[in-house]
C-alpha cells in the first residue's frame, strides 16, 4: 500500500513539473540555442544598421558646402563692341559687332553694386544719363539669357570715346609683369599680351594712394591705353 502511495506521488509530481515547464499560453518553448542565434541575429542587424548610417553621414559631412550670391573672383570677360542704340535707367540696348558673343541686339543689364561704367578716355565713371550716343567696349560674365534680344550683366562698359581716339581696354592680369626681349610685358589672362613703352604711367582708380607697376600681380584689373606704337602707355590699376 504504502508503496502504491508512492508511485501514484511521484507521477503526480512529474505532471505537476511537466506543467511548469510547458509555455503558459500553449507556444513550444525555445530552446537555449534558439535564442542564442536570434540574439546574435539582432545584434549583426543593429550593427549593419549603425554602420549605414555612419557612412550616410560621412558623406553629409564630406559634401563641398554650395555658395550663394556672386562670386568673389571676377571670371575671364568676354569682350564685345559696337554701338549703343538706346539708354534707360537700368540697361544700355547695343548692336554688337563682336564675334565673341551674339551678335547683334543685346541688353547690357546694369547693376549698380557690380558693373563699372567707364569714360574711354579718361577712365572716370560715367552715370547711365551721361551716355553719349556712339562706340561702346563691354566686358561680360558668363551668363547671358536666351531671350530675344539675348540679356547679359556686364563688368565693365567703357563709353564715351570720341571717332579717332583709341579706348581703353579692361584686362585682368595673369600674373606680374614680366620681362620680354627686353621689354616690359603684361599678359592679360585671355593670353593678350601688351606690351608697355618705356614711359608708361600707373596711378589708381579713384584714389590718392601709391602704386606702382610692382603692385600689378594675378587677378589685378586694370584699364590700359595704348599709344600710336600700340604699346601701353597709361594704366589704371584697380583697388582688390
Amino acid at each position: 500500500m504504502r508503496k502504491r502511495k508512492f508511485v501514484l506521488a511521484a507521477g503526480l509530481a512529474a505532471v505537476m513539473m511537466a506543467s511548469a515547464c510547458s509555455s503558459p499560453s500553449g507556444e513550444t518553448p525555445t530552446s537555449a540555442a534558439e535564442t542564442t542565434e536570434q540574439t546574435t541575429e539582432a545584434e549583426t542587424t543593429e550593427k549593419e544598421t549603425a554602420k549605414e548610417e555612419t557612412k550616410e553621414e560621412t558623406k553629409e559631412e564630406s559634401a563641398p558646402e554650395e555658395t550663394e550670391g556672386p562670386e568673389s573672383a571676377v571670371h575671364d570677360p568676354v569682350k564685345i563692341w559696337g554701338t549703343i542704340t538706346e539708354v534707360t535707367d537700368r540697361a544700355i540696348y547695343v548692336d554688337n559687332e563682336s564675334p565673341n558673343s551674339s551678335t547683334g541686339e543685346i541688353v547690357l543689364t546694369i547693376d549698380p553694386e557690380t558693373t563699372r561704367i567707364l569714360d574711354g578716355v579718361n577712365g572716370f565713371p560715367v552715370d547711365l544719363k551721361d551716355i553719349e550716343p556712339g562706340g561702346f567696349e563691354a566686358y561680360l560674365g558668363p551668363a547671358m539669357t536666351m531671350s530675344l534680344p539675348p540679356q547679359a550683366m556686364p563688368y565693365v562698359v567703357i563709353v564715351n570715346t570720341p571717332e579717332g581716339v583709341t579706348a581703353a581696354e579692361y584686362v585682368i592680369a595673369a600674373d606680374s609683369i614680366k620681362e620680354k626681349d627686353g621689354q616690359k610685358v603684361l599678359e592679360g589672362k585671355d593670353g593678350t599680351e601688351y606690351t608697355l613703352s618705356e614711359e608708361v604711367s600707373i596711378i589708381p582708380f579713384l584714389t590718392k594712394q601709391m602704386v606702382r607697376l610692382e603692385d600689378i600681380e594675378g587677378e589685378s584689373e586694370c584699364l590700359v591705353w595704348m599709344n600710336e606704337e600700340e604699346k601701353v602707355d597709361r594704366i589704371v590699376l584697380f583697388n582688390k
